[in-house]
């Protein structure tokens, strides 16, 4: 007889922005954060009964693909480059 180990749910994910396997889920004191190491990605959910955190991950993923999460570096460098040409403009 061949025993297989056990299957279990991974802890580290995979980032839906970078495709980095930095993901994690975290548990707060208001629910669960779901955060990228690399690119700084995230989002807060409710905790919910009988969600795992590959749940929240999924939704995370979800929730990404449907534009409803944006990466932290697009709003800091979207607001950057705006200010840049703008003071360009200025000085011509």
């Amino acid at each position: 007889m061949i025993l297989r180990p056990k299957k279990t749910l991974p802890k580290i994910f995979t980032c839906p922005h970078c495709g980095a396997q930095l993901v994690t889920v975290k548990k707060t004191e208001n629910g669960y954060l779901v955060i990228c190491g690399n690119c700084g990605i995230r989002h807060e959910f409710e905790e919910r009964p009988g969600w795992m955190p590959v749940d929240y991950y999924n939704a995370f993923v979800d929730l990404y693909l449907e534009g409803k999460i944006a990466p932290p570096q697009q709003a800091e460098t979207g607001g950057g480059k705006e200010g840049e040409e703008g003071g360009g403009d200025e000085a011509l």
